[in-house]
């Protein structure tokens, strides 16, 4: 069955606008992470939980 979204039928520039939104959106995250925690190296968010990071990227993706 033919799927419209099956990335195989989409053309060149469906392909790079999709990377490009993947980018922009990976950069915005790591930014609102860095900004949350003050830009720190080390950073506060290696010390949360798995379970607490998780949300963290859950609640990002909403926003987003």
């Amino acid at each position: 069955m033919y799927n419209p979204n099956n990335p195989s039928t989409w053309s060149w520039a469906k392909a790079f606008a999709e990377v490009n939104r993947t980018a922009r959106k990976a950069e915005l995250e790591q930014q609102i992470i860095n900004h949350l925690h003050g830009y720190k190296a080390e950073g506060k968010f290696l010390e949360l939980s798995k379970s607490q990071q998780e949300d963290h990227y859950e609640i990002l993706s909403q926003i987003l």
